[in-house]
């Protein structure tokens, strides 16, 4: 599937969505959606936000691209073709240019928009759920980023040294991911006594003795991932050994439970019952424990009872913890069973399983 085939199969589940809901034009600002519609494209200039500068509208025969002076010649160069989408652009000082635009484009219709867009309608959430089952093109740019995020996180666990601190571990990742165009919009390192202590530490300048954690979120074309990795400059303990090795047999519980038709609710139970066998029946409680992901860090966090249902060639990124440890990775769900996208590369690993199926979960790189 080419980027044109795959944004024509978007449109067509955009316009579909219009027709189920009685709407004429639908308006896409959120980072989320324009990378999602546009095969991979970017519409932002600061990455701390979840809006784009530009806005996308879709109608039953045509769709436009609302860009500004500053943005339009990037945008019909990089991002979009002229054939697909058509170029509506206006002064970026004057508002009431802007505003005028997506008038023209609403005005007597049934319109919605993703943002706040000067009153237009805001759009149902169930259109996020346009983006959970992935294409073709999507699921191959969703491995490459995959494995590459595994390869950038075993680079930073092999290179560190104690001493290092929490920052510069961060800086390492950040470096690794922004090299390969990877925008790492999560970075949590903990050293020591901070693991045990806080589900999501914010590096600091501590420095790292005999242990550290090192998560990261990554997104490139708009896809991201999400996997954690632990490294010990010590002998592992034999109180480490059991949470770790019990962790990751819950996170193979909710990795195995992902199949497309289970409802979520349900995976999450079959991790909450799994984490009761293990002897750590409350520790879910004390962080979520991931849910699915895509276009966002987790379109939505797993909760108990939740009657959505994984969807074919979902990505999920489960992350089960207990108190001093963690696992998680990124996966696809299939047909033919989990696929995951950040497994061990050049790391060691643990099987763990349910129901007579296993899956590899990485373990703790002792150096």
């Amino acid at each position: 599937m080419t980027r044109k085939e795959e944004r024509r199969e978007k449109l067509r589940r955009v316009r579909a969505y219009m027709r189920r809901k009685s709407l004429d034009v639908v308006f896409l600002t959120a980072r989320a959606n324009f990378s999602w519609l546009t095969a991979g494209g970017v519409n932002h200039v600061a990455t701390a936000t979840s809006d784009g500068t530009t806005t996308l509208a879709v109608a039953a025969r045509r769709a436009y691209i609302l860009a500004n002076a500053i943005e339009a010649p990037r945008m019909m160069a990089e991002e979009l073709p002229a054939e697909e989408f058509r170029l509506v652009t206006f002064p970026w000082h004057s508002d009431a240019d802007r505003r005028a635009a997506v008038m023209d484009l609403a005005a007597g219709k049934r319109a919605t928009a993703d943002t706040d867009l000067y009153g237009v309608k805001r759009l149902a959430a169930d259109f996020a759920e346009l983006r959970y089952s992935l294409t073709p093109s999507e699921i191959v740019r969703y491995r490459r980023l995959g494995r590459d995020v595994s390869l950038l996180l075993e680079t930073v666990g092999w290179e560190i040294e104690p001493g290092d601190t929490e920052q510069q571990v961060e800086g390492l990742m950040g470096e690794l991911a922004m090299a390969q165009g990877i925008r790492p919009f999560v970075r949590l390192v903990a050293a020591d006594r901070r693991i045990e202590r806080f589900r999501h530490p914010i590096p600091t300048g501590r420095k790292v003795r005999r242990r550290a954690m090192i998560v990261i979120c990554g997104e490139r074309h708009g896809l991201v991932v999400a996997a954690s990795r632990l490294v010990s400059f010590a002998p592992v303990s034999r109180s480490l050994r059991r949470k770790h090795d019990a962790v990751c047999r819950v996170d193979a519980a909710l990795i195995l439970s992902t199949r497309p038709g289970a409802a979520v609710g349900d995976v999450l139970r079959a991790g909450i019952d799994a984490y009761r066998r293990e002897g750590f029946a409350d520790q879910w409680q004390l962080h979520h424990q991931g849910g699915p992901t895509g276009y966002l860090g987790r379109e939505f966090l797993a909760t108990p009872g939740d009657r959505r249902r994984v969807q074919p060639n979902q990505a999920f990124a489960w992350n089960p913890s207990v108190t001093g440890t963690k696992s998680e990775d990124t996966i696809l769900a299939t047909d033919r069973g989990p696929h995951l996208l950040t497994q061990p590369v050049d790391w060691p690993a643990v099987e763990a399983g349910l129901g007579g199926h296993t899956v590899r979960r990485a373990d703790i790189l002792v150096r």
